[in-house]
């Protein structure tokens, strides 16, 4: 097993994960042994699934800017940040894929998207903004209101993921995209150890900080090594601690919050993006097979995560499909965990504090649970949402875990996470590793116009 996991991190040039080789196998020890085969879904939509599909487009046609091309976070609001646009990516593939839009829109939406990366205002730091207007496309705060506020190399990283999809489809495009990339300065995005670095703009300055948990670290630098900058640090599993929900081992993040400011919630978002998008295989692994990950660790922190929540239901009778998401009025933003504050199912805020009122049966968590694992449990989750949607607007959040009553917020993120599910049935992971020589090798490879040290010749 570990032997896999050296091989994984030489191919990604990850010289210093060899320090935690002997913590990360008392973990995967901890981790249950008898994780189940798992079995995704596969094949071509049926009619019902291309409903599903349409009804997630709806939201993107709706909330389209035609001014700048790009689309709202939420529905009406003209915001985004770097992580929805690389949901609207991956949307506009699957559109595509399923023949919701023709290859002329196609082409018009994306080129909207590529022309507005190249121009893009950026950061005082040339990093991009932590959200952006989507009918001027000019950096704003959470106010839509004009401003340089900071940077998240964690969304960043999400986004470097779905451009990277996109020349894997789309190599005429492939220029475009490294030429938008190229502006930017990694140097804040990754720190010389190896971290993956935020940052906030408050009167004029920048104030620094590590960003990111235990998954979604390890999800975010995939899209740093696609570009061969490793954040070594922010892919090691160390540190972690454990804990035991009915009788299922969890790793999560083992940062003191006395002297990390990180809230440390076990999520089910970044272990499904890693599935859906890498198999939980190494980078640089093009095998497509569904039943091998030759990451072994991630592979068996996504069946921990997947199963605890199955567990639930079978010793609680509790359906169980926990991510983030939005709610309509305060805190508006609620973290559904698996586990967090030393507590299993706590639904918590940024501040830490408690609501698990608000828990939901996430609608995009379970589209993409029962994409990647084809059991009894996820047809149940399947049947508690499938209604949940508004066939002119789009997918609703999900179902009050208390009462069932519905969370009617609609969000790209949802909406999107639909979309990505049903793409990665119809083609499996949707990251496949290419040789093919790109504008950014020519630019590494030139003695004379060298992008500048922040970029892969620092990492390396």
């Amino acid at each position: 097993m570990l032997s896999k996991l050296i091989m994984a991190c030489s191919a990604v040039l990850l010289t210093s994960c060899g320090v935690v080789y002997q913590s990360v196998e008392e973990g995967l020890t901890s981790l249950n042994a008898s994780q189940v085969i798992r079995q995704g879904r596969f094949g071509a939509l049926n009619e019902e699934e291309l409903q599903w599909a349409q009804t997630a487009w709806r939201y993107i046609e709706n909330n389209t800017q035609l001014n700048t091309g790009l689309v709202n976070s939420l529905d009406n609001y003209p915001s985004m940040s770097m992580s929805s646009l690389a949901d609207y990516l991956i949307a506009l593939m699957a559109a595509k894929e399923f023949e919701l839009i023709t290859s002329k829109e196609y082409d018009e939406r994306l080129s909207l998207v590529i022309s507005f990366l190249v121009q893009m205002p950026l950061s005082q730091l040339s990093v991009p903004n932590l959200a952006y207007s989507t009918s001027t496309g000019v950096m704003v705060d959470y106010a839509v209101q004009p401003n340089d506020i900071g940077w998240s190399s964690i969304d960043i990283g999400r986004l470097l993921v779905a451009l990277s999809l996109v020349k894997q489809r789309n190599s005429e495009f492939s220029e475009y995209i490294d030429k938008a990339v190229l502006r930017w300065n990694f140097c804040e995005l990754v720190h010389e150890d190896g971290s993956l670095f935020a940052g906030s703009i408050v009167n004029g300055q920048a104030q620094r900080f590590q960003e990111g948990r235990l998954g979604i670290e390890e999800y975010s630098s995939y899209g740093y090594l696609d570009w061969q900058i490793v954040p070594a640090k922010s892919m090691r599993i160390d540190p972690f601690d454990v804990a035991t929900i009915n009788g299922i081992d969890l790793l999560f993040d083992g940062r003191d919050p006395r002297y990390y400011n990180v809230l440390r919630p076990i999520m089910s978002t970044p272990y499904l993006q890693l599935g859906l998008e890498f198999n939980w295989d190494g980078i640089n692994d093009s095998t497509s097979l569904d039943s091998y990950h030759s990451d072994d660790v991630l592979s068996a922190m996504a069946d921990s995560v997947y199963r605890v929540q199955e567990s639930r239901w079978d010793t609680e009778r509790i359906y169980t499909a926990r991510g983030e998401h939005v709610v309509n009025g305060e805190p508006y933003f609620i973290y559904d965990s698996i586990y967090a504050l030393g507590t299993p199912w706590l639904s918590v805020a940024e501040d830490g504090t408690v609501y698990d009122e608000l828990a939901l049966v996430s609608t995009r968590v379970t589209f993409q649970m029962w994409a990647l694992w084809k059991t009894d449990y996820t047809d149940r989750l399947m049947v508690l949402v499938k209604e949940l949607y508004d066939p002119a607007r789009g997918w609703y959040e999900g179902r009050y875990e208390s009462s069932g009553k519905y969370e009617k917020i609609i969000t790209l993120k949802t909406n999107a996470g639909v979309l990505e599910a049903l793409l990665y049935k119809a083609n499996g992971k949707l990251y496949q590793p290419s040789k093919a020589k790109e504008y950014r090798d020519v630019r590494f490879d030139s003695r004379f116009n060298h992008p500048g040290k922040c970029h892969v010749e620092t990492f390396r």
